[in-house]
């Protein structure tokens, strides 16, 4: 089956990225829990060990979780390429989820030996993840701009984890591999810019079109895209390497603001020249009619800009608001609202081409956007908008009300997701009745 370009017939079994998939609400609703226990003391900092263990909640329990399951999908669906022996992506997920919540039980607790053993198995859980998808993705007979993307995001995906490896040692009894600002901020450059914005602008231009009949984006606008991430990635992991090699001989602060200043490429594209594309895109629409996943599309690259903006605060004032309002709205505005989005649309249609398209012309069977009611996700809509807010406001007043609300809000944001995912995945043919 062939759908606009797409190699349907060979995709994964459906259990292999919805494994993915149902883990991301629950390391949301953990956060969730931790934030509205612990209170305002979680966002006074970006050093703490429970504002890092929240963070690694948000980068790796939900968005990674659900793009590592969203490639093993799209890899031999969008580029052509089947990622052998996929069936090994259950070890994969086993081994990468007991990672991330060994890895943020011994941040939370203060304890180093466990979070150098949960280290050691993300990484080579992401090994395993990497080098069989990365090798369909070269593999690939199609060479369009997404599946450069996609190819793209997963190197930086490579990159983020050797740097996360290094960074540990800071985190598990020995010393931190160099200067930790600097470390920390190349770091979140090459995961949210390299990672997740380009995985989330490369899937755009697949997704768009194909669920919202979205007008069509201008390859040179995608080439751009691509060539700014790009630069804008690799300028501070070459200055951080260089740093590291004593070949540099400025002082720290000279080569953070390098570092910083280097990114800005990629923070161009990804938070100003992708939103404004992909929002003039859907703009141009040839379906009218907007549901509740659109919504969150529409929410989230409204949010790109504002995350951009807080980034370029945090570089100018040393207050350290900006810097954790820059991480939130990055986090669960600009890619949590996307990926929320994207769920509520992929989900249902992944279930419907497995279990009930064979079965179209033989019985009656729902369409796709009967498997999940759209007041449902309008509501999750409601909430995580609610979440976003809250916790804006939280950062910046201190306020502990407010940042236990927001706790409580991210905790229900989680229980709508996993609920509503896991209604489409209990949906199944009704056999026909015998004569």
């Amino acid at each position: 089956m062939r759908t606009q370009g797409l190699n349907l017939e060979q995709a994964p079994p459906l259990s292999i990225p919805v494994s993915f998939f149902l883990t991301a609400p629950v390391s949301a609703a953990t956060a969730g829990l931790l934030l509205a226990a612990i209170g305002p003391e979680a966002i006074t900092s970006s050093w703490l060990p429970i504002t890092l263990t929240l963070t690694h909640l948000g980068t790796l329990g939900f968005l990674s979780m659900v793009m590592m399951g969203a490639l093993y999908q799209m890899t031999p669906v969008v580029a052509g390429s089947p990622v052998r022996r996929v069936r090994a992506a259950h070890a994969v997920h086993a081994g990468f989820a007991s990672g991330v919540a060994g890895l943020c039980w011994g941040m939370a607790t203060g304890a180093p030996s466990v979070v150098f053993v949960a280290i050691a198995v993300i990484f080579f859980s992401l090994l395993f993840f990497i080098g069989p998808v990365g090798l369909a993705l070269l593999r690939a007979p199609t060479r369009n701009e997404t599946v450069v993307g996609m190819t793209g995001a997963l190197a930086a995906l490579f990159l983020t984890a050797v740097a996360g490896l290094w960074m540990a040692h800071g985190h598990s009894g020995m010393h931190f591999p160099g200067p930790r600002d600097l470390w920390i901020q190349v770091h979140l450059c090459i995961g949210l810019l390299g990672w997740v914005g380009g995985l989330i602008s490369a899937v755009s231009w697949q997704v768009l079109p194909m669920f919202y009949l979205a007008g069509p984006i201008d390859r040179r606008w995608q080439r751009s895209t691509l060539g700014l991430t790009a630069l804008g990635v690799l300028a501070p992991t070459l200055i951080l390497g260089l740093d590291y090699a004593g070949q540099l001989t400025a002082v720290q602060t000279q080569v953070k603001g390098a570092a910083a200043l280097a990114a800005l490429p990629a923070v161009v594209a990804i938070w100003g020249l992708h939103p404004l594309l992909a929002l003039r895109s859907l703009a141009q629409r040839r379906r009218r009619r907007v549901d509740g996943s659109l919504l969150f599309w529409r929410a989230g690259l409204a949010m790109a800009p504002l995350t951009g903006l807080c980034a370029v605060a945090a570089y100018l004032w040393t207050d350290p608001h900006w810097g954790l309002l820059m991480g939130w709205l990055a986090l669960w505005g600009w890619a949590g609202m996307i990926v929320h989005g994207m769920l509520t649309r992929i989900v249902p249609f992944l279930v419907w081409f497995h279990r009930f398209a064979p079965l179209v012309g033989r019985i009656a069977v729902p369409s796709v956007k009967g498997l999940l009611p759209d007041r449902w996700t309008r509501i999750s809509f409601v909430l995580h908008l609610s979440t976003v807010v809250a916790g804006a406001a939280a950062i910046l007043s201190r306020n502990a009300i407010l940042t236990r609300l927001t706790g409580l809000l991210l905790l229900a944001t989680a229980v709508s997701l996993g609920a509503a995912l896991i209604h489409v995945l209990l949906q199944r043919p009704t056999p026909p009745e015998k004569s």
